[in-house]
């Protein structure tokens, strides 16, 4: 079987959710399908494949998002921003290309901000099968994203944004030959679209191996060499002292998160516990969150290299998001890690998780200090919960389980084809 994969980004460094989720379904996908990749990338530099399991890369460099043409078309007219981001001519000449020399049997969409590509796909000659694969239900995303933005232009610009999203999902439901989604929950909210289309679940994942204790303990000595080469000083193991949050910071919804619990949060629970620092991993921090540095005991270490280090020395990891879709992998990780975490309802949301058995879960300010409280004084609930969300994710949520899951889907909708054609 021949595989397409046509992405907003190429995968590597995997430093965000997306890039993971592509990634690991990709390399589980080459094990017995031959996977091309057609991706943007920052640059015109040649293709990088660090990784083996592509049989080919093609990149196509990105032009600038949301500049002021591409907002006044997405006010004025009926295509959202974020499609207007990801829709060039080079990219279209580019798949055109691909198309023309190889013929695949399923193309597989990362998101709708790519759906200004169906028609090319769809009037090549060998008539791939073409799957949506649903990060997020992006009107959704962009539902509660407005609600909570205070600049007024912007909130009605994300309002209108959204209707215009939700116009493209609902037309999608017909277009694609099937979708795939994270959640349950987003499977119903596809089918309530259109009930007659073909939504699949394909849960997010985790490398519980690269989490394993192993080979966090060998990252973190790693980690201690290369700060003392840059310091100048040994530095001794230390226990767990930080509050972890981790994701990509340049992401809206993280954003809002963390300021928030920073602000509101954060100086009730240093105040109990000061031994304690809370840390922000995650890349490309802006101006908003570097300055949430100079509040005492909040550190801010933007780009990294290896994420496990700081949870080698975490006592928990806080997800307390109240924007956002889709289903965490930062929480999938913190579990792999044997990291106990406390998130808000919607932080968790699309996740087979239970409060109190592998998660703990609290809405409000009062919930989250209780919880955290909770967690340092409880030396046994860490203990239940680290190894009851080590458990989870090796039952439920290794990517090997959903690539192979995914590989199934195809082979069915290709069977279906053929058997449709005699």
């Amino acid at each position: 079987m021949r595989v397409l994969q046509m992405a907003p980004r190429v995968c590597w460094p995997l430093d965000t959710g997306a890039k993971l989720r592509n990634y690991h379904l990709a390399r589980v996908l080459s094990e017995k399908a031959n996977v091309t990749l057609l991706a943007f990338a920052d640059s015109d530099a040649p293709p990088v494949n660090p990784e083996n399991h592509y049989e080919r890369v093609v990149t196509v460099k990105r032009d600038p998002g949301y500049t002021p043409a591409k907002i006044l078309r997405g006010a004025l007219g009926r295509t959202p921003i974020s499609v207007l981001n990801y829709t060039t001519d080079a990219m279209k000449r580019a798949l055109a290309r691909m198309l023309s020399e190889q013929d695949f049997d399923v193309v597989q969409i990362e998101s709708i901000h790519l759906m200004g590509y169906l028609s090319i796909i769809r009037s090549t000659s060998s008539r791939p099968l073409v799957v949506c694969d649903w990060h997020n239900i992006e009107s959704e995303l962009m539902t509660r994203y407005s609600e909570r933005e205070p600049n007024f232009l912007r909130r009605i610009y994300a309002r209108k944004t959204a209707h215009q999203l939700r116009a493209l999902e609902q037309q999608s439901t017909r277009d694609f030959d099937a979708h795939v989604v994270v959640s349950d929950r987003d499977r119903n909210q596809l089918l309530q679209l259109n009930s007659a289309s073909f939504v699949s679940v394909i849960e997010n994942g985790v490398d519980s191996a690269y989490y394993s204790d192993q080979e966090i303990e060998k990252a973190y000595a790693a980690w201690r060499v290369q700060r003392a080469a840059v310091s100048g000083l040994s530095q001794s193991p230390i226990g767990a002292n930080r509050i972890v949050f981790v994701g990509s910071m340049d992401y809206h919804a993280n954003i809002h998160a963390v300021a928030d619990f920073a602000r509101d949060v954060w100086p009730v629970v240093l105040e109990r516990h000061p031994e304690l620092v809370f840390t922000i991993v995650g890349r490309d921090p802006g101006e908003e969150v570097r300055q949430l540095a100079s509040i005492p005991g909040i550190e801010v270490t933007g780009t990294v290299g290896d994420v496990r280090p700081y949870y080698r020395e975490a006592v928990a990891s806080i997800v307390p998001l109240k924007v956002g879709g889709g289903s965490r992998l930062k929480i999938l990780e913190s579990m792999a890690a044997g990291v106990p975490v406390v998130s808000t309802t919607l932080g968790a949301e699309g996740l087979e998780v239970r409060h109190g058995a592998d998660i703990v879960i609290g809405d409000t300010k009062e919930q989250l200090v209780e919880a955290i409280t909770r967690l340092l004084q409880d030396e046994e609930l860490r203990r239940q919960l680290s190894e009851a969300g080590r458990d989870l994710v090796s039952r439920r949520y290794e990517w090997e389980i959903a690539g192979e899951s995914l590989f199934r889907i195809y082979e069915d909708l290709v069977t279906d084809r053929t058997r449709g054609k005699n």
